[in-house]
């Protein structure tokens, strides 16, 4: 029985995933509305009971409601708990994906990094070798998600020295595909269905940024 709720822009796109006590704040502040509550059941307090909300949207529009947090968990969720190299997919006996054998990988490693300017400060950068784009060493589009294994074999060199194949360039993920990674993460809520978009890529979402 879940207590999240999903919340809504005001033209009812997904925004994210919310607990019920935030919700029901933003209720009694009368910055949302009511869209969905889940059948036969209620949140008492000593003077009244409530509807336990399901679906919110807010009352008014907000522009890029959702950041796209950098973190170890969403690099690992943007790459499907998979190695970028090898493909290997670590489970638990549940069946879950197992954070403890994968690992956030710099394809141009920090070894080979150089002090640049990059937006008005001087950070650690590289240069990609597929696009030729400067970039701080720990970002979006350096890093991605790797087996023990793999890390520990491509050591401090890129993957064409250490003789591996990249399967795919990583990006920066964009606010649905977030918004997405957050979706799958669970069981779904009947009472949310019909405000899903169809389909994603992605696996998870989760907070703690990484530092950049």
């Amino acid at each position: 029985m879940t207590a999240h709720v999903l919340l809504l822009n005001a033209d009812y796109t997904p925004i994210k995933i919310i607990g019920w006590e935030r919700a029901i704040t933003m209720l009694l502040d009368h910055k949302v509305a009511l869209v969905e509550h889940y059948v036969d059941r209620v949140i008492r307090t000593t003077t009244r009971a409530f509807e336990f909300p399901a679906v919110v949207a807010l009352k008014k529009y907000a522009r890029n409601a959702t950041a796209v947090k950098f973190s170890r968990a969403n690099v690992l969720a943007r790459d499907g708990y998979t190695c970028q190299y090898c493909l290997t997919r670590p489970r638990t006996p549940t069946g879950r994906p197992d954070l403890e054998e994968l690992t956030i990988e710099h394809i141009v490693p920090r070894a080979q990094a150089h002090e640049s300017m990059f937006r008005g400060r001087q950070v650690p950068t590289v240069t990609l070798p597929w696009n030729g784009k400067t970039v701080p060493v720990t970002c979006w589009e350096n890093v991605v998600a790797a087996c023990i294994d793999c890390n520990l074999s491509k050591r401090d060199r890129t993957p064409k020295e250490a003789g591996m194949k990249l399967r795919k360039y990583p990006t920066k993920p964009n606010v649905m595909d977030v918004v997405m990674m957050s979706f799958l993460r669970m069981t779904i809520p009947e009472e949310w269905r019909l405000y899903l978009p169809d389909g994603s890529k992605w696996a998870d979402y989760w907070d703690g940024e990484l530092e950049s």
